[in-house]
């Protein structure tokens, strides 16, 4: 197969083989660009968009972590500070339940995690309330399902 295609190569005068050259890298340029450069430019421009996200978020989680969050309020009760807590932070609290030991059980759905887990950071360091137990799955939209037990730690 080389052989023929050599001795078609051969065949062409010396224009013709260098228009066909020409015509060859101009299809390589072309495929390159199409197959090749484009495709790293997407995951570029998508990569400095999750950075551009994860610095906000940084920013977020070290502005609560420097402020300590929310006010501490004291004498409330669990229920009253987790849910005033979370609606400030933007978060739905779409069932709870008390527990008999004093912890309070939360449910969350379509929960940013990032956001979840700033609200949690931010109770835990401005009220003293502590998870005790939590287990979440993702949605596909990359959003949270989360059960969380939360306690106030004995003093």
């Amino acid at each position: 197969m080389i052989g023929s295609l050599r001795s078609a190569w051969e065949a062409r005068s010396r224009r013709e083989q260098v228009m066909l050259a020409v015509m060859g890298l101009a299809i390589l340029l072309v495929v390159g660009w199409f197959a090749v450069l484009q495709p790293l430019n997407g995951a570029v421009k998508g990569s400095e968009t999750r950075l551009s996200k994860a610095a906000d978020r940084f920013a977020q989680l070290d502005a609560a972590a420097r402020t300590g969050g929310l006010p501490v309020t004291t004498g409330q009760p669990l229920q009253t500070v987790v849910e005033a807590s979370a609606a400030a932070a933007g978060l739905t609290v779409d069932r709870r339940r008390e527990e008999t030991d004093g912890r309070l059980t939360v449910w969350l759905t379509g929960a940013d995690p990032g956001l979840m887990m700033t609200w949690l950071t931010s109770l835990a360091r401005a009220q003293g309330v502590a998870v005790s137990e939590m287990t979440a799955s993702r949605t596909d939209g990359g959003l949270l399902e989360a059960q969380i037990t939360l306690e106030r730690p004995a003093p």
